[in-house]
């Protein structure tokens, strides 16, 4: 079957239930000014291609955009964490845009940061029925559908946020299809452009439409009504012109080997669409709860995993995170070392850099002083809003040092 990107050229509700006001720390922080004590990037040989360009970011004039694609669980689906890396590292080297975020509301809590999602009409959300779904939709791993006229969904920035609040490019990611509907797209309430996403097969497309470098509220609505016609969405991506976009695709509950059950057509043609400069991959807590893992099975669906990520992305450096420091019931997940062993050796094998957060909470058994500090949520797994807000400073402290070190 022949798949391929086609682009047209013309034209908080938080997972956890709780609100946080981002703050970005200035260019001056303890990174910029060369205090570094964190923990650092291990394997930093294997993000010559993303210093490159940051360092091009922070010269004078700045230059180049630098995408960081963040694909995770429900630590990264709720975008506090990957939310403050955002603006301290557009604080820093510019704002690119928002990036890419998935359209519509594909589950009731969903809700991110620096931006506003809705959706209203019946659409279905795709990617979350339990092996009723084609694999047919992207790097964030889910998408939504409507059949109902005038149904739509609704992305909006610039709202009590001071990140990512402009962008001058607008992209619908959809799927374009046999039984494809017309769609219309307005621009701060009025009709900028209609398009069909009819095809002769299945396939990832994307209509592009170039806007005032202002904050916007974008709404897609279905344009006609059908019994089997449908607007087949994957998501939208903010963009303007060079900086720093820093995208949170992650959903709750997922492991790593979730990505091996999409299309790898569609998902290389959607990953090449974005070119990402970094994919920064942070999964492992799921995979600690699941009682049927086996560390021999989870280090061959890893290496599997990565090797789909570069082969989407080659142009992509990769950073793969291993889990928060967390409890299960009152101790450690029993696998949790040999699982960020698993971590590590795949990251080498497969030319990822490797950042251990459990080290950068303060190691082993750090989770109990997080939660005494009001960082932890009484799961002991997640983090509250604060918690991932210092998740997110640590994160940005070791990337910026190492754009800052000399090469």
């Amino acid at each position: 079957m022949r798949r391929a990107i086609v682009k047209t050229l013309d034209g908080v509700a938080l997972v956890f239930g709780f609100a946080l006001a981002v703050s970005c720390l200035a260019p001056g922080s303890v990174a910029a000014q060369g205090q570094f004590a964190g923990v650092e990037i291990e394997g930093k040989e294997h993000l010559s291609r993303l210093l490159t360009v940051l360092q091009s970011r922070a010269a004078t004039p700045a230059t180049g955009r630098v995408r960081i694609t963040h694909l995770g669980d429900s630590h990264v689906a709720a975008d506090l964490w990957t939310g403050q890396l955002r603006a301290r590292l557009q604080a820093q080297f510019g704002d690119g845009g928002r990036g890419y975020i998935s359209a519509g509301r594909p589950w009731p809590s969903f809700g991110q940061q620096h931006v506003r999602s809705e959706q209203q009409g019946d659409w279905r959300t795709d990617g979350l029925r339990d092996g009723l779904d084609d694999g047919l939709l992207g790097p964030s791993t889910c998408g939504v559908a409507s059949r109902e006229s005038g149904a739509f969904v609704r992305v909006a920035t610039g709202i009590k946020t001071t990140v990512a609040r402009t962008f001058s490019r607008l992209e619908v990611h959809y799927l374009r299809q046999p039984m494809g509907a017309c769609a219309e797209v307005l621009v701060d309430g009025r009709l900028s452009a209609r398009f069909s996403t009819r095809g002769p097969w299945a396939e990832p497309a994307v209509f592009g439409l170039d806007v005032e470098n202002l904050s916007h509220d974008i709404r897609l609505r279905v344009a006609e009504s059908s019994n089997t016609a449908e607007v087949r969405l994957l998501g939208f991506d903010l963009t303007r012109g060079e900086g720093i976009i820093v995208d949170a695709l992650g959903i709750n509950g997922a492991q790593g080997r979730r990505l091996l059950r999409q299309d790898p057509t569609t998902f290389q043609s959607v990953f090449a669409a974005l070119s990402p400069s970094l994919l920064l991959i942070s999964y492992g807590t799921n995979e600690l709860f699941d009682r049927n893992l086996s560390m021999t099975t989870y280090a061959r669906d890893l290496d599997t995993t990565l090797r789909l990520l570069r082969a989407s992305a080659p142009g992509a450096d990769c950073l793969l995170t291993g889990p928060f420091d967390q409890l299960k019931g009152r101790r450690p997940p029993v696998n949790i070392d040999a699982l960020y062993g698993v971590q590590r050796e795949a990251a080498a094998r497969n030319g990822c850099a490797f950042w251990d957060a459990r080290s950068a909470m303060g190691g082993a058994g750090s989770v109990r002083a997080w939660r005494k500090r009001a960082l932890v949520q009484k799961d002991m797994v997640h983090l509250t809003g604060g918690g991932y807000a210092k998740m997110g400073d640590l994160l940005a402290d070791a990337l910026i040092q190492l754009a800052q070190a000399p090469r």
